[in-house]
């Protein structure tokens, strides 16, 4: 049996998260949601199970605790995490973030749209390319 790829969501805000659940129920993709309301969290999670059940991960950039600037940073510094295929999805527009997201390791920056229906888009967008389309290393 084919274990399903996990897309994990690291989102403060439940109302995106919630958008993020509808779209991808709409595109019916073969993986499962993991929300992680911090970065922490996520970085915990990562430690503690295998990483090639992960297709990618969302990433918002303010979050409590552990944001997702410091989520890349810890990531730079571990050559498996590196392999993890990361989409920030914020909605920053600030150059500075994209920068940022892109110097320690960013595979995408994504701005997330306002309306409903290019919100659904933009997810399967992202989802079928990583989840799908994209061929990822295999870990140590």
């Amino acid at each position: 049996m084919v274990k399903r790829k996990k897309i994990l969501l690291a989102e403060d805000n439940l109302a995106d998260v919630e958008l993020t659940k509808m779209a991808l129920k709409e595109i019916g993709l073969p993986l499962d949601l993991v929300h992680f309301f911090d970065g922490q969290e996520l970085v915990n999670h990562i430690q503690d199970n295998p990483l090639e059940d992960i297709a990618l991960i969302l990433l918002d950039l303010n979050m409590p605790r552990m944001g997702g600037v410091d989520v890349l940073r810890t990531f730079s510094l571990n050559e498996d995490f590196k392999k993890i295929p990361v989409v920030v999805f914020s909605s920053s527009t600030h150059e500075n973030d994209v920068k940022t997201c892109y110097d320690f390791g960013a595979n995408a920056y994504v701005c997330k749209p306002i309306d409903i229906n290019d919100f659904t888009k933009t997810i399967n967008s992202i989802t079928q390319f990583w989840g799908e389309i994209n061929v990822l290393p295999t870990y140590a």
